[in-house]
């Protein structure tokens, strides 16, 4: 199997810029394409945008992605790599996803296995140990990283599990949009029973009650009473840590 030859025969590929042994196609109009081998030329890494594809990106996402080869070819189903960066983009990591998630060449075992799927990621998105369960969610969900989109803000990684209208707490904490959360903080003003409690892409885990106002407790076990504003904001520190600057968080 030689992935030059898989490439190649790409209906309408291209060399990709001035990039060795890389390549561009295009599906349809805003389904783009692109990959490089590896060094050894055995294997390759690919990705793919949907109506957001730049060329200058594709070339700086290979390239990163080739000259860090081994932190991103390990045997976790999402590994970033930290360091990456291009102009006119707040992208700071790469995530690789491993063949049994990303699954590009279901027909073809051999391919499927040499293949890398690669993404420009905010940091603050990918644990690096999720599971092979987490993993597809994160990159396969609508409500995850959405990878394929390179004109994204980011998506943080945020599980939580909170106190519902019953008064039972869920047993465990599960992938949930940020907007869900807010929303249930929000609506737990003034609440005695207020319980929500979330875990960001460090697994450090916080917890919100209620106890006359709002009270955040962290991972330091240090409990924090404050306004609902300033709440909000130690939740956006916590959950986009360094990509802060670039959060979309809901009003």
């Amino acid at each position: 199997m030689d992935p030059r030859e898989t490439y190649a025969a790409m209906p309408g590929v291209a060399a990709l810029d001035d990039l060795p042994d890389a390549w561009h196609w295009a599906a349809a109009p805003g389904f783009d394409s692109c990959a490089a081998l590896y060094a050894d030329g055995k294997r390759a890494f690919q990705a793919y945008a949907l109506d957001s594809y730049d060329e200058g990106l594709a070339v700086a996402l290979l390239s990163f992605a080739r000259s860090h080869s081994t932190e991103l070819t390990t045997d976790a189903p999402l590994t970033p790599a930290e360091g990456f960066s291009h102009p006119g983009y707040g992208f700071d990591a790469v995530a690789a996803a491993a063949p049994p998630l990303h699954r590009l060449y279901p027909d073809d075992a051999e391919m499927n296995d040499a293949v890398r799927a690669v993404i420009p990621v905010y940091r603050c998105e990918v644990a690096g140990d999720e599971s092979l369960q987490d993993a597809e969610y994160r990159y396969s969900r609508g409500s995850g990283i959405r990878g394929t989109r390179w004109d994204r803000s980011p998506s943080p990684y945020l599980k939580y599990r909170y106190r519902g209208a019953t008064g039972s707490v869920q047993a465990k904490r599960g992938f949930a949009g940020l907007k869900s959360m807010i929303g249930t903080v929000t609506r737990g003003e003034g609440r005695d029973d207020l319980f929500v409690e979330f875990e960001n892409y460090r697994h450090e885990v916080y917890t919100i009650t209620w106890t006359g106002t709002w009270t955040l407790t962290g991972p330091d076990g240090a409990a924090t009473p404050s306004g609902l504003e300033e709440l909000l904001e130690a939740v956006k520190a916590a959950l986009y840590g360094p990509n802060i600057e670039h959060a979309d968080f809901p009003a």
